[in-house]
């Protein structure tokens, strides 16, 4: 089987070109700078210069375009990066979609993010109201219209498209900010923890390799449709903080929580209901505590330990 991949040399993009080589597939990257995944070049990877806009090169017989590529604001809620957003993460995918459609792609892979459903208690479906006005609207809102768009598309050229929608990737190769790598950075070097908001700030944590074997099964049935992607499991910030203390070997008590509170307004994000991935393509994900126990097995989650950060 033969992808292209952009993104190519970011956390999520890394990670699916290693599976997909070990599986052998051949894998096109295509990225802003090929000398950052020179390191990757094999047998079955190539890599070609290539930023959202640029003409898709010839792919030849590929059998599909995984799109990971994206632009991120660094100041999420100002209105001036909107245009920006959707100029590369709507207008970008659809052309990407209706290139790779013209050189004979046979399917497309959209990733987006979970966090464009509204608020609620329920678990989130696909079929969910998504609603993102509560944080970074102008980045989420240009995800959300590049999957109608997209999806629009492939059902007009017969392309299937698959969406998955991304909860909160962590896990080995990812950056060094967020929740996550600071709770290892912090107790891993056996310092205090202090988390604000009573520990209640709720998220659903999915490991890196889950998303990535859920996309490889999308391309490898070509289904269609939107898929979420998570761990089906909400979990808070004190039990995540716990949940890394018990994996470093930290004890509990370096753990402090600040900002208890009675407002029971909810924190965080909705966690997924991940049944239709489950069901129809076979997607069984780990627990954060068992994906922190896997990614210990590969690091020894030394990954952050030399930051100074003690707070979240």
């Amino acid at each position: 089987m033969r992808l292209v991949v952009t993104g190519a040399t970011g956390f999520i993009g890394a990670r699916l070109i290693d599976r997909a080589l070990s599986r052998g597939y051949e894998v096109t990257a295509l990225a802003r700078d090929p000398e950052r995944a020179a390191a990757r070049i094999g047998a079955r990877l190539g890599v070609e210069k290539w930023s959202i806009g640029d003409p898709l090169p010839p792919l030849g017989q590929s059998d599909a375009v995984l799109h990971l590529a994206a632009y991120i604001p660094a100041d999420l809620s100002d209105a001036r990066q909107a245009a920006r957003c959707f100029e590369i993460n709507t207008n970008g995918a659809i052309q990407i979609a209706m290139e790779a459609a013209s050189q004979g792609v046979k399917r497309f892979v959209l990733f987006g993010s979970a966090q464009v459903y509204a608020p609620g208690t329920e678990p989130a479906s696909e079929a969910s109201p998504a609603y993102p006005v509560h944080r970074a609207s102008y980045y989420l809102a240009s995800k959300l219209a590049a999957e109608i768009c997209v999806l629009a598309f492939g059902k007009s050229s017969a392309m299937p498209v698959t969406v998955l929608r991304l909860a909160s990737v962590y896990g080995p190769g990812m950056h060094d900010t967020g929740m996550v790598p600071t709770f290892v950075r912090t107790l891993g070097s056996g310092r205090s923890l202090v988390i604000q908001d009573g520990g209640r700030y709720s998220v659903d944590l999915v490991y890196v390799d889950d998303v990535v074997t859920l996309a490889l099964q999308a391309v490898e049935t070509a289904e269609g449709g939107v898929f979420n992607a998570g761990s089906g499991r909400a979990c808070t910030s004190l039990e995540a903080a716990q949940i890394v203390a018990d994996a470093v070997g930290a004890e509990r008590h370096l753990i402090a929580v600040e900002g208890n509170s009675t407002d029971a307004a909810p924190r965080g994000f909705r966690v997924l209901n991940v049944s239709k991935a489950a069901n129809e393509l076979s997607y069984a994900p780990l627990s954060f505590r068992e994906g922190i126990e896997a990614w210990k097995s590969m690091t020894g989650l030394t990954d952050f330990q030399d930051g100074s950060v003690n707070a979240w």
